[in-house]
């Protein structure tokens, strides 16, 4: 049984679901900063294919389709799938966005389907961790691109303040990296901005 803060990480960050966790990521203006940072190392164009892994209420796919030729979405939380859908409704009409739930760890896309990735302010609560990259590399094309935010295993403001009431799994940047090569990642960069760590990779050539 889940004790009351388990319940509490739940309803708010890790799988946000109710009324309390709409109204969150109605507008999570706490994760504008990353939506900004994730959208300038992308880079996007206009013939991109753009994922979202945990896309919370759709906020940063409402800014990537802006942009992109078409994009598409998962989160496992149906509150925030059906939060994302509203948001998207004339992209979803048009037939140039698609969201769904399901689960990081087994993506419904077959391979090669997208040029670039994004996952904001998700990574520190996956289970495990390496699937999640490998399917992401593995609906990449070649080349792809994958950016995502989290917060950095070294002691900070941050750590103090949520690492322990939210459960954030972090990871140093030796490991991280090592992940990310593991996955079919072949550049990896990553650079911290206002505590939050920034992770872009490319996808390794066929």
């Amino acid at each position: 049984m889940k004790t009351m803060l388990e319940k509490f990480r739940d309803t708010t960050a890790r799988k946000p679901s109710g009324w309390l966790g709409k109204r969150l990521y109605e507008d999570p203006k706490a994760h504008r900063e990353s939506f900004r940072l994730i959208l300038e190392k992308l880079d996007l164009k206009s013939d991109d294919s753009y994922l979202e892994v945990a896309c919370g209420g759709g906020v940063l796919l409402e800014m990537a389709l802006r942009t992109v030729s078409r994009g598409a979405a998962i989160d496992h939380s149906a509150d925030m799938v059906e939060l994302a859908m509203e948001r998207n409704k004339a992209a979803l009409e048009r037939g140039t966005a698609e969201v769904v739930e399901g689960n990081a760890e087994s993506l419904p896309w077959p391979d090669e389907s997208f040029s670039c990735a994004a996952c904001a302010s998700a990574f520190f609560f996956f289970e495990h961790p390496e699937l999640v990259l490998s399917e992401i590399s593995r609906v990449l094309e070649p080349n792809g691109r994958l950016v995502f935010t989290t917060c950095s295993g070294k002691t900070s403001l941050i750590g103090l303040l949520f690492k322990w009431p939210y459960n954030l799994k972090t990871y140093p940047d030796e490991k991280m990296e090592r992940m990310l090569y593991s996955a079919g990642f072949s550049v990896v960069e990553v650079d911290t901005v206002s505590g939050i760590q920034v992770w872009m990779a490319q996808k390794a050539e066929s």
